[in-house]
């Protein structure tokens, strides 16, 4: 596996796996267990995404999307 994404947080974190997983990517949150080491803290910096080294170009494709702001959800077709 290799790292394809360093988050922010642990909530973007999870909103990239999401959005991979959603997209048949199997991933693995690197130092997901760290939040519980630093307790209170954030632990901002030290979560990364990994991904096989086959799906990287589609899981990089994808989350160039997601900075771009491209895969935001339609209100109009939310409920």
């Amino acid at each position: 596996m290799i790292r394809i994404f360093r988050c922010s947080d642990y909530i973007e974190a999870h909103l990239v796996e999401g959005l991979l997983r959603e997209r048949g990517i199997e991933t693995f949150l690197q130092g997901a267990m760290l939040q519980g080491g630093l307790g209170e803290l954030p632990a901002l910096g030290h979560l990364a995404i990994m991904v096989d080294e086959a799906d990287a170009s589609a899981a990089r494709r994808i989350i160039d999307a997601y900075e771009r702001g491209e895969l935001q959800i339609d209100e109009e077709q939310d409920g």
